[in-house]
């Protein structure tokens, strides 16, 4: 899936996108303030959910291997997560007003440990860490991960279970559980319970889309420009105009499949290396210490722009001394083998 395509552009452009949000929200500074790009990290996250089902999906198929597919997941997305969530908990000491003694507490072990398996919502903060800022999470971002993992753990389930189904049938499953996923999300933010809507059950439906689109690839290749426009406007009235979110996956995915296979010059695009995970690991975080040291309040700016180049920086590096190594020593060894 490296060649032929731009997903790999598109995921870049997700993560900046969702740094581009953040920054605004976090900051809080009215010269940065733009409800357009605020509202980004959501899309952006949820246009991530689309290309995971695309991708993952169509990845699980050709292994048709638990073992190696497992392998394979836990190899791109653990390295740099423990990584960051490891490095941030004792680097933010030097952020803390607190003592040695009372900043590695119980509170700090209860942060580290919630977030080392995934259950962030547990310990989203550290004790005197960002107390005065918009919130005080060490990395808001991570709670996606959480659910990227659950469906990873979904597919082989659902992979077994549609497999010998003609495809028409494969699509009545998949459809049925994006209705249930939309229905699901649409009463936990009926009721107030934003948190609950945002978990699997209803992001499911972001993933049965990309799932959807690779299994009818060939139709939607073949009218992917007459289905454009409706997608367009299909987003602008639910989110512009009804305030709704019932076909908007399925658009989404429509304007991502369009994008992907579009015939410009980016499909080698990340010949150099994937920075956009470690983009998104890495941004909150650089982007909360900003916030503390007041770089954004002096000039909000050069603030944005100093914040974004380093994450770009770490994330590099992220990429080649962390998840690289990691992916190509495991290349390395199956060719031995």
């Amino acid at each position: 899936m490296k060649h032929g395509n731009n997903f790999d552009f598109l995921r870049l452009f997700f993560s900046f996108l969702v740094v581009i949000g953040h920054t605004i929200i976090l900051s809080e500074q009215p010269e940065l303030q733009n409800n357009f790009f605020a509202a980004m990290p959501n899309y952006s996250v949820f246009c991530f959910f689309i290309i995971s089902g695309y991708l993952i999906f169509s990845s699980f198929e050709r292994l048709a291997n638990i073992k190696q597919y497992a392998f394979n997941r836990a190899k791109r997305i653990l390295p740099a997560y423990f990584f960051v969530v490891i490095f941030f908990a004792f680097f933010l000491f030097f952020f803390s007003p607190l003592s040695a003694a009372d900043y590695f507490s119980a509170n700090w072990f209860k942060y580290l440990g919630a977030n080392l398996v995934f259950l962030n919502f547990l310990q989203p903060c550290i004790d005197s860490l960002f107390t005065n800022q918009f919130i005080c999470a060490v990395n808001g971002s991570l709670w996606t991960i959480k659910v990227e993992i659950m469906f990873y753990l979904f597919i082989p389930f659902l992979a077994f279970a549609i497999r010998k189904m003609r495809l028409s049938h494969k699509n009545v499953i998949l459809i049925s559980l994006y209705i249930l996923s939309t229905i699901y999300f649409y009463f936990m933010s009926k009721y107030n319970y934003s948190v609950l809507a945002k978990q699997f059950p209803g992001c499911l439906n972001y993933f049965v889309v990309g799932i959807l689109l690779n299994l009818n690839k060939d139709f939607f290749t073949k009218n992917i420009n007459i289905l454009l426009l409706p997608a367009i406007i299909t987003v602008y009235l639910e989110k512009a105009v009804f305030m709704e979110t019932i076909f908007t996956p399925f658009a989404l995915g429509i304007a991502i499949f369009w994008f992907a296979y579009l015939k410009i010059p980016l499909k080698n695009f990340g010949k150099y290396g994937d920075f956009s995970y470690g983009m998104y690991l890495i941004h909150f975080p650089i982007i909360q210490i900003f916030v503390a040291k007041g770089f954004y309040k002096n000039d909000p700016y050069i603030g944005f722009l100093a914040s974004t180049v380093l994450i770009l920086v770490l994330a590099i590096l992220i990429w080649n001394f962390i998840e690289k190594p990691f992916l190509t020593k495991s290349i390395s060894r199956k060719a031995a083998q």
